[in-house]
């Protein structure tokens, strides 16, 4: 069965879209997907293929002005050292907004993982033991 097939059958229509946004609907770390369509209706993709891997989900939120900080810059640090980095980032299709929340994939390790965040002021902070699997807000000002 090609991965076609175990998508379904919204593969099958013709559509003629205008924008998609890319976001974690269900909360399970993989990106899910909502189309919109030029003369037709809105079309939610769920990703539910599951998790061969492990993940772990950010929300960033400021102190001064508690909404998701656009711009600020994290990395995830795992037990063995290695490093994975991504930015808070809303952009994406045309008329289209994306979850500004952090996926990171693991890959094999469930452990939990050091966090340090450069927020986009410029300031430094730093999480340890943030788990995998679930998402996880940080707050400027809450880390070390």
């Amino acid at each position: 069965m090609s991965p076609t097939d175990r998508g379904g059958a919204v593969f099958q229509l013709s559509d003629v879209s205008r924008g998609a946004a890319f976001g974690d609907i269900d909360n399970d770390g993989d990106v899910d997907v909502l189309v919109g369509n030029a003369a037709g209706p809105v079309r939610l993709l769920i990703n539910n293929l599951g998790n061969r891997n492990h993940w772990v989900g950010l929300r960033l939120v400021g102190a001064q002005t508690p909404r998701d900080m656009v711009g600020t810059r994290v990395t995830v640090i795992s037990p063995d050292g290695s490093t994975r980095r991504r930015r808070v980032r809303a952009d994406g299709s045309y008329a289209s907004a994306n979850d500004p929340r952090v996926l990171v994939g693991l890959g094999a390790s469930g452990e939990p993982v050091q966090v340090r965040v450069t927020w986009p002021g410029g300031r430094v902070e730093e999480w340890n033991d943030v788990p995998a699997d679930r998402y996880t807000t940080l707050t400027e000002g809450g880390g070390r």
